[in-house]
């Protein structure tokens, strides 16, 4: 069984001056890795469409809640991990499919 690990930037975004949460996979940004995606599957748009979580724009509850599937109900039983490149996650989010 392979296992991957997953760890959490916390980053100030210079053009808001706001923090956003961002998943890192074995070291590499979840947002890399979906432009990637998005690229080379021939998507558009793609690339540069996603951005971290940013707590002060909506009311998450505690990250860890949150990235757990506990915190909201806004989108039903999926839970965002990524928002949209402009900071807002209603606007373009990034959620997992049904298990």
């Amino acid at each position: 069984m392979t296992r991957n690990e997953i760890r959490f930037d916390y980053q100030r975004r210079d053009d808001r001056g706001v923090l956003e949460v961002v998943p890192r996979i074995d070291g590499m940004p979840l947002t890399q890795l979906i432009d990637r995606f998005e690229i080379d599957a021939g998507m558009h748009p793609a690339g540069n469409a996603y951005g971290g979580l940013v707590p002060q724009f909506f009311r998450f509850g505690p990250m860890e809640d949150h990235l757990h599937g506990r915190s909201t109900d806004a989108m039903g039983k999926k839970t965002p991990l990524l928002g949209c490149e402009c900071g807002e996650w209603g606007c373009w989010p990034l959620r997992p499919t049904s298990p």
